[in-house]
């Protein structure tokens, strides 16, 4: 018996095909990650440019 019809009698196959859908899985996550954060992002480097006042710190209240 060759190692090559072990192999393929052990249904390896399967483990390709769970971690390239994990893989897949991940890389859409990150792909969306970035995208979420460039929007949020550009909308939190214009808060230091709003007029209205900042809320106050707890070292600052009376």
């Amino acid at each position: 018996m060759k190692l090559q019809d072990i192999m393929s009698a052990a249904g390896l196959s399967v483990y390709a095909e769970v971690s390239l859908t994990i893989f897949f899985g991940v890389f859409l996550g990150v792909v969306l990650d970035l995208y979420a954060s460039r929007h949020k992002s550009q909308a939190m480097s214009l808060l230091p440019l709003e007029d209205e006042p900042r809320a106050r710190r707890r070292s600052e209240l009376p």
